[in-house]
């Protein structure tokens, strides 16, 4: 493996990345978001009004964010290499294989360990809400239980009262006798 080649190229991404960070000004999040669009106030008539701004503002944050993350990422890689640690797992000190240092300098993990941790993220980047809202509705639904009060099958009752989906009746016919499509 090639120590050197691979340090000279986490070198020249930390440069980029640095200066790709200075020169664009942080996105624009360094003022605030009514003087980047150019709009006297942030209240208009209409809340769709600043929705493409918001979004772009939001994607502006996330490409900064990725941004200093790589950046850490590749001068974490440079810690490693001073230390004599790089090409070794930070997990389980197996060695990192060498394809896996050409593609992506800067890794840390062996491919079984960033396994695992592929896995496990996408369990703990969930929405705090959903730890509350499962089982869904079932935790209000009280059948077979010793209960009087109004949970959730009493308030699915009121709502379907109004109707439900089953209950519409197609009066449209898509094809009318009365249409004489032959010219």
């Amino acid at each position: 493996m090639e120590t050197e080649a691979l340090r000279q190229r986490l070198v020249q991404e930390a440069a980029e990345l640095s200066e790709r960070l200075g020169r664009n000004g942080g996105f624009g999040l360094d003022r605030p978001m009514n003087d980047s669009v150019g709009e006297l106030s942030g209240y208009d008539n209409h809340p769709a009004d600043l929705g493409s701004d918001m979004f772009e503002r939001g994607k502006d944050m996330a490409l900064r964010e990725a941004g200093f993350r790589r950046l850490d990422q590749v001068q974490e890689a440079l810690a490693r290499i001073d230390r004599g640690t790089y090409g070794v797992c930070e997990r389980c000190g197996r060695p990192i294989g060498e394809a896996r240092l050409e593609a992506d300098p800067a890794v840390g993990l062996c491919m079984g360990c960033q396994q695992r941790e592929d896995d496990r993220e996408g369990d703990d980047n969930r929405p705090v809400e959903e730890a509350f809202l499962a089982p869904g509705f079932g935790r209000t639904f009280m059948d077979g239980q010793d209960q009087t009060g109004y949970d959730g099958e009493d308030a699915w009752q009121d709502v379907a009262f109004y109707g439900t989906s089953s209950d519409v009746v197609r009066t449209f016919s898509p094809q009318s006798d009365d249409d004489d499509d032959e010219g």
